[in-house]
């Protein structure tokens, strides 16, 4: 009786480390998926960071517009 409760107790030893084993790896691949995702996210912003687009506002053409000299007696500035 004591040689099957031991041989008992190590099937389920083994299918607990077994069950740890595989718990383990699966959380190191989605952790990796995580990471390899959130780098290639990064690659590609950091792609369209570089990508200026002009943009023309309200206040850029403002001062396009906007003249300043100045005559001697002050400075004039014509919006």
């Amino acid at each position: 009786m004591g040689n099957i409760r031991s041989v008992f107790m190590a099937i389920v030893g083994l299918a607990a480390v077994a069950f740890v084993t595989v718990f383990a790896a699966s959380v190191g691949l989605a952790l990796i998926a995580m990471l390899a995702v959130l780098t290639f996210a990064r690659m590609v912003a950091v792609r369209l960071n570089q990508a200026t687009v002009p943009v023309k506002t309200r206040d850029a053409q403002k001062r396009e517009n906007m003249r300043v000299w100045d005559d001697g007696r002050g400075k004039i500035i014509d919006l």
